[in-house]
Protein backbone atom coordinates (compact mmCIF):
# COMPACT_ATOMS: atom_id res chain seq x y z
CA UNK A 1 0.00 0.00 0.00
CA UNK A 2 0.98 3.49 -0.43
CA UNK A 3 1.17 4.40 3.54
CA UNK A 4 3.70 1.61 4.16
CA UNK A 5 5.71 2.77 1.08
CA UNK A 6 5.58 6.09 2.58
CA UNK A 7 6.79 5.16 5.92
CA UNK A 8 9.08 2.97 4.75
CA UNK A 9 10.67 5.57 2.59
CA UNK A 10 10.76 8.23 5.36
CA UNK A 11 11.86 5.83 7.63
CA UNK A 12 14.97 4.86 5.60
CA UNK A 13 15.35 8.75 5.20
CA UNK A 14 15.36 9.51 9.18
CA UNK A 15 13.01 11.80 8.93
CA UNK A 16 10.33 12.58 11.04
CA UNK A 17 7.15 13.61 9.35
CA UNK A 18 7.62 17.32 10.01
CA UNK A 19 10.64 17.29 8.25
CA UNK A 20 9.20 15.68 5.53
CA UNK A 21 6.51 17.58 5.21
CA UNK A 22 8.44 20.68 5.15
CA UNK A 23 11.08 19.13 2.29
CA UNK A 24 7.75 18.73 -0.34
CA UNK A 25 5.70 21.56 0.71
CA UNK A 26 2.98 20.21 2.79
CA UNK A 27 1.50 20.41 6.27
CA UNK A 28 2.88 17.68 8.53
CA UNK A 29 -1.02 16.63 9.05
CA UNK A 30 -1.02 15.23 5.65
CA UNK A 31 1.64 13.10 5.93
CA UNK A 32 0.13 11.37 8.75
CA UNK A 33 -2.64 11.18 7.29
CA UNK A 34 -1.39 9.73 3.80
CA UNK A 35 0.70 7.36 6.43
CA UNK A 36 -2.45 5.83 8.13
CA UNK A 37 -4.07 5.23 4.66
CA UNK A 38 -7.13 8.29 6.01
CA UNK A 39 -6.03 10.21 2.60
CA UNK A 40 -3.58 9.76 -0.69
CA UNK A 41 -1.29 12.98 -1.99
CA UNK A 42 -2.66 14.47 -5.20
CA UNK A 43 -0.70 14.83 -8.11
CA UNK A 44 1.55 17.90 -6.83
CA UNK A 45 2.29 16.02 -3.98
CA UNK A 46 3.07 12.83 -5.39
CA UNK A 47 5.59 14.50 -8.08
CA UNK A 48 7.07 15.93 -4.96
CA UNK A 49 7.65 12.67 -2.81
CA UNK A 50 9.06 11.21 -5.91
CA UNK A 51 11.64 13.46 -6.52
CA UNK A 52 12.58 14.17 -2.75
CA UNK A 53 12.90 10.17 -2.38
CA UNK A 54 14.76 9.86 -6.14
CA UNK A 55 11.59 6.86 -7.08
CA UNK A 56 9.22 6.78 -9.79
CA UNK A 57 5.99 7.95 -9.23
CA UNK A 58 4.97 4.44 -10.67
CA UNK A 59 6.77 3.01 -7.09
CA UNK A 60 4.62 5.10 -4.94
CA UNK A 61 1.11 4.08 -6.73
CA UNK A 62 2.42 0.68 -6.85
CA UNK A 63 2.43 0.18 -10.72
CA UNK A 64 6.07 -0.73 -10.31
CA UNK A 65 7.70 -2.69 -8.09
CA UNK A 66 11.39 -1.07 -8.66
CA UNK A 67 11.65 2.14 -6.99
CA UNK A 68 14.44 4.00 -8.86
CA UNK A 69 14.01 4.14 -12.90
CA UNK A 70 17.26 3.60 -14.55
CA UNK A 71 18.77 5.10 -18.08
CA UNK A 72 17.89 1.80 -19.12
CA UNK A 73 14.31 2.29 -18.50
CA UNK A 74 13.80 5.70 -19.46
CA UNK A 75 15.63 5.01 -23.34
CA UNK A 76 13.61 1.85 -23.27
CA UNK A 77 10.39 3.80 -22.57
CA UNK A 78 11.30 6.78 -25.40
CA UNK A 79 11.77 3.69 -27.65
CA UNK A 80 8.68 1.47 -26.42
CA UNK A 81 6.73 5.27 -27.15
CA UNK A 82 8.66 5.97 -30.40
CA UNK A 83 10.50 8.88 -29.32
CA UNK A 84 13.76 8.36 -31.17
CA UNK A 85 15.11 9.70 -34.15
CA UNK A 86 17.51 7.72 -36.42
CA UNK A 87 17.53 4.70 -34.43
CA UNK A 88 18.22 7.04 -31.34
CA UNK A 89 16.48 7.78 -28.44
CA UNK A 90 15.65 11.64 -28.09
CA UNK A 91 17.84 13.47 -25.61
CA UNK A 92 14.94 15.65 -23.22
CA UNK A 93 15.99 18.84 -25.28
CA UNK A 94 14.37 17.32 -28.34
CA UNK A 95 11.38 15.75 -26.34
CA UNK A 96 10.71 19.24 -25.26
CA UNK A 97 10.50 20.75 -28.03
CA UNK A 98 9.01 18.26 -29.90
CA UNK A 99 6.30 18.58 -27.56
CA UNK A 100 5.75 22.46 -27.51
CA UNK A 101 5.63 22.05 -31.37
CA UNK A 102 3.11 20.01 -30.62
CA UNK A 103 1.47 22.72 -28.56
CA UNK A 104 1.36 25.37 -31.36
CA UNK A 105 -1.52 26.03 -33.77
CA UNK A 106 -1.05 24.53 -37.31
CA UNK A 107 -0.32 27.85 -38.95
CA UNK A 108 2.63 28.78 -36.11
CA UNK A 109 3.82 25.36 -36.68
CA UNK A 110 4.26 25.89 -40.18
CA UNK A 111 6.43 28.95 -39.94
CA UNK A 112 8.30 27.13 -37.46
CA UNK A 113 9.13 24.38 -40.06
CA UNK A 114 9.57 26.84 -41.99
CA UNK A 115 12.56 28.44 -40.24
CA UNK A 116 14.13 25.49 -38.87
CA UNK A 117 14.50 24.15 -42.75
CA UNK A 118 16.02 27.17 -43.72
CA UNK A 119 18.57 26.87 -40.89
CA UNK A 120 19.08 23.51 -41.58
CA UNK A 121 19.44 24.22 -45.09
CA UNK A 122 22.03 27.06 -44.65
CA UNK A 123 23.56 24.62 -42.37
CA UNK A 124 24.31 21.85 -44.54
CA UNK A 125 25.20 24.12 -47.57
CA UNK A 126 28.12 25.91 -45.10
CA UNK A 127 26.47 29.47 -45.78
CA UNK A 128 26.87 28.94 -49.56
CA UNK A 129 25.07 31.40 -51.07
CA UNK A 130 24.56 33.94 -47.58
CA UNK A 131 25.11 37.72 -48.76
CA UNK A 132 27.54 37.71 -45.02
CA UNK A 133 30.04 35.58 -47.23
CA UNK A 134 29.98 38.19 -50.08
CA UNK A 135 31.21 40.81 -47.74
CA UNK A 136 33.88 38.16 -45.44
CA UNK A 137 34.23 34.95 -48.31
CA UNK A 138 32.60 32.79 -45.31
CA UNK A 139 34.49 33.78 -42.10
CA UNK A 140 33.16 33.54 -39.10
CA UNK A 141 33.87 37.32 -38.39
CA UNK A 142 36.22 40.02 -39.17
CA UNK A 143 38.34 42.31 -37.32
CA UNK A 144 37.91 44.69 -40.24
CA UNK A 145 36.03 47.75 -39.65
CA UNK A 146 33.19 49.08 -41.82
CA UNK A 147 34.33 51.78 -43.94
CA UNK A 148 35.33 52.73 -47.74
CA UNK A 149 37.34 49.37 -49.49
CA UNK A 150 40.93 49.60 -48.40
CA UNK A 151 42.59 52.29 -50.59
CA UNK A 152 39.75 54.27 -51.27
CA UNK A 153 38.66 57.81 -50.05
CA UNK A 154 35.35 59.10 -48.72
CA UNK A 155 33.74 61.47 -51.23
CA UNK A 156 31.74 63.95 -49.18
CA UNK A 157 31.62 62.10 -46.08
CA UNK A 158 30.12 58.72 -47.32
CA UNK A 159 31.81 56.03 -47.70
Amino acid sequence: MFSDILKDLRAKSGLSQGQLAKAVGVSPGNVSDWEVGKTKPGYAALSSLARFFDVSADYLLELDDKPVKTGDDLSRYKKEQGLICDGSPLTDLESDLVAMFRLLPSYQQEELFDLVYFKYKRYSEEKKGSIYSTYFGGKESSDEQSGPARGSKTQDGTA
